[in-house]
């Protein structure tokens, strides 16, 4: 975990490095890319979530359970 901390902080860095020397319009570029990106693993997280539940209930209704459950 450790290092996954100063890959982050390097990467920082360098993003912090590249600000000065950007325009508006690749900032801005940047800003909604982010923003998509984590919309996109949002969705893909509820969908695996869902896929889960699905399997499951189909696995339940398959079980051939006892006559007292």
């Amino acid at each position: 975990m450790h290092t996954q901390k100063n890959i982050r902080v390097d990467l920082l860095k360098d993003l912090y490095n590249e600000i000065p020397k950007a325009t508006t319009k690749d900032i801005a570029s940047a800003i909604e890319f982010l923003k998509r990106a984590r919309e996109v693993r949002t969705g893909k997280t509820q969908k695996r979530r869902e896929a889960r539940k699905k399997y499951v209930e189909k696995q339940l209704e398959k079980a051939d359970f006892p006559f007292w459950w």
